[in-house]
């Protein structure tokens, strides 16, 4: 395994034990066995290799996630599974990277749901962009915003932080959009 990706494991194990910032780059070096100016070799700081864990984390089946609902079950079980990482990483200084990571998955998994709808074709793929950028915005907030915020999380209330959504959200903005533009021809 590569050095860069040692580091980001031990990193990821570590912080499910300690904060983010009781980490140095002198223990998580010794942990990894490699000294002080290997770290820097590859990275500036530990903010540094925190973004590198992001970039490279995944979360189990979510290409296959058709609806909200699996999306945000996919999440919550992606939480409960890395929760000490996470916990730790909301409550530090690297809390935007942690909502960037949760933005790109639903904004990913929304286009997915936006091109799937039939009538969605009929839009210029920037349109179902927009959709799509629209909803992982709300959505990726609000859903770290519940992580961060509430102290006993459970899949049924974060299902309730979007009550407010019908499940037929995407198709009736599709359908919305399709009625604007063949209003603007």
């Amino acid at each position: 395994m590569k050095t860069e990706y040692r580091l980001a494991e031990a990193l990821k194990n570590m912080m499910s034990e300690v904060p983010l910032d009781s980490i140095s780059v002198t223990t998580l070096s010794k942990k990894c066995k490699v000294n002080r100016q290997t770290f820097y070799y590859h990275f500036h700081d530990i903010y540094d290799l925190l973004t590198l864990v992001f970039l490279n984390e995944e979360i189990p089946g979510i290409e296959e996630v058709k609806t909200i609902k699996g999306l945000l079950s996919a999440i919550f079980k992606y939480y409960l599974q890395n929760k000490g990482f996470i916990d730790a990483t909301l409550n530090s200084a690297g809390k935007e990277l942690f909502e960037e990571f949760v933005h790109n998955v639903c904004y990913k998994t929304f286009l997915t749901i936006v091109n799937g709808i039939q009538d969605s074709k009929k839009l210029h793929i920037n349109d179902r962009k927009a959709v799509a950028r629209f909803y992982a915005l709300a959505y990726s907030h609000s859903i770290v915003y519940y992580l961060s915020t509430y102290k006993n999380k459970t899949i049924e209330g974060l299902y309730n932080c979007f009550v407010f959504e019908p499940s037929t959200v995407f198709d009736d903005a599709v359908n919305r959009l399709l009625v604007i533009r063949s209003k603007q021809k």
